[in-house]
């Protein structure tokens, strides 16, 4: 299982995982953990949550294309990709349901490619789980995997058009973090964060630097759980 994540803030974006999965042998699934975030090329990040196998062959079809995607997202390039994750999803969901006679439990990728168009503006280019695709820019944020529609009303309730970077890491931390608390099962630690400038300089965060805003989100919580206590709201009201 996975929880991934992302939010446009106003001079960059701000991407995010959970660090566990699941590998299904033939005495039970395994937890363990994996990196969800790669960078691509010079200037582009892929996120992505879903079946192992898709994730990994659709990192190398994105890979492939990484000279082009340094000159700029473009239609041509994210077209290439697009045709090139199709057949390796059909084939797959086609042998599951061929051998397991069913539609449940499909392999599924759906990835985001975070990077600079030829105007050297950021974009969010998601592709869906039945690799329709589309720009996202307008919504602004993204949250993909187990607990997704948790994650998502989180982000959306969290973020600001003055929402930069710094505030940023923040609040996809705060995601992450809230979703792995809540959903208990199938998705966990560690919690990696990267952000893309507009740039396009890219930067995974340090160790130190998840623990800093650990620190900050406990701060976070301490703050509301003050306020929900009903001191803090008496004094407002008062």
């Amino acid at each position: 299982m996975t929880i991934v994540c992302a939010i446009k803030c106003n001079n960059g974006i701000v991407i995010g995982s959970d660090g566990q999965a699941s590998v299904n042998t033939t005495g039970g699934a395994i937890r363990h953990q994996i990196q969800k975030i790669y960078q691509i090329g010079e200037n582009s990040i892929f996120l992505a949550s879903g079946t192992i196998g898709l994730i990994q062959k659709s990192i190398e079809i994105v890979k492939a294309h990484s000279d082009e995607l340094d000159s700029g997202f473009n239609t041509e390039v994210l077209e290439a990709i697009k045709k090139g994750i199709f057949p390796i999803v059909k084939s797959a969901r086609d042998t599951y349901v061929q051998y397991n006679n069913k539609t449940e439990g499909v392999p599924t990728v759906d990835m985001l490619l975070c990077g600079l168009n030829k105007n050297k503006e950021l974009r969010m280019w998601h592709v869906g789980a039945d690799t329709h695709d589309e720009f996202i820019d307008v919504v602004g944020c993204y949250c993909s995997g187990n607990g997704e529609t948790f994650g998502y009303s989180l982000l959306k309730s969290l973020m600001q058009s003055s929402s930069n970077i710094t505030s940023g890491k923040l609040i996809i931390y705060r995601t992450l973090r809230d979703t792995i608390n809540s959903l208990a099962v199938g998705v966990g630690g560690p919690i990696d964060i990267w952000y893309i400038q507009d740039t396009g300089t890219i930067h995974k965060l340090s160790n130190k630097e998840i623990e800093d805003l650990s620190r900050l989100y406990k701060k976070w919580k301490e703050i509301e759980a003050n306020f929900l206590s009903g001191k803090l709201v008496d004094s407002v009201i008062k």
